[in-house]
């Protein structure tokens, strides 16, 4: 709301008030049945919600949604030096599988349809102890260099350059949230989801199944698809990560 409309509805109350003193007490003290006062209803026009055009900064104007990958490269690849930055960043439709992966994540789904390229190399591996199965902590191996690079993320660059993009980033997600979902709203679900994921030291029990694994511990077991997804990178990959998401969420206001 604008100043000046703030004003201009205060004047109006004011008014309100000082002919109801009036009515009661400048007449002898006559009180004033309800019909005497004539009901004000301010009506407030709803201000025009700004057109993605008059949103976007002086560089980014002229950037469309569709041709934003160019721009967002730009921008992004200041975050970190690692040189995958710059391979992942070659993948197309980048504001689109960013806010696809967020939205799947606060659903507590796993996001790899939007995130092949970041898939490791080699597979999940169990070891035969005795008369059960751990986690191989090989296994943890494989995300090291994805929990690397996001905890080498500054919170505070990101935060310029969510605002830059912030934009872009709601035209995609109104594309698939429910209508009157901020992305703020779901990425902070998303965070919330991630950093309920627990940190298991030590040996992690496991059943086979036909071509995978199960945890043991059916609490484990029992966590969404995204919880899972983040608990496969080992202890020392989920804490990385939970405490760079603290950062961001302070880095971001959320």
């Amino acid at each position: 709301m604008s100043s000046d409309l703030r004003i201009l509805i205060g004047v109006v109350a004011l008014a309100v008030v000082a002919g109801g003193i009036y009515l009661f007490f400048g007449r002898g003290g006559v009180e004033v049945t309800p019909d005497a006062v004539p009901e004000v209803v301010e009506t407030v026009p709803a201000e025009p919600t700004p057109s993605l055009e008059e949103r976007l900064s002086e560089r980014l104007k002229g950037t469309t949604l569709a041709g934003s990958d160019a721009v967002v490269r730009e921008v992004v690849v200041a975050l970190s030096s690692q040189p995958e930055v710059v391979v992942w960043l070659a993948n197309e439709d980048l504001v689109r599988r960013f806010v696809a992966s967020v939205h799947l994540i606060a659903e507590g789904k796993n996001p790899r349809s939007q995130l092949e390229f970041l898939k490791p190399s080699g597979r999940f591996l169990g070891i035969e102890r005795g008369d059960g199965w751990l986690i191989d902590p090989k296994s943890y191996r494989r995300y090291d260099l994805v929990a690397e690079i996001f905890d080498g993320l500054d919170a505070e660059g990101m935060a310029r350059v969510f605002a830059e993009l912030e934009p872009l980033i709601d035209e995609a997600h109104r594309e698939i949230a429910p209508p009157g979902t901020t992305f703020k709203a779901t990425l902070k679900k998303a965070f919330d989801v991630l950093s309920a994921v627990p940190v298991i030291e030590g040996d992690v029990a496991l059943n086979p199944k036909v071509i995978s694994f199960a945890y043991e511990d059916e609490r484990l077991e029992g966590l969404s698809e995204a919880k899972k997804q983040l608990l496969r990178m080992g202890p020392e990959n989920v804490a990385r990560i939970q405490a760079k998401i603290v950062e961001i969420e302070a880095a971001l206001g959320l």
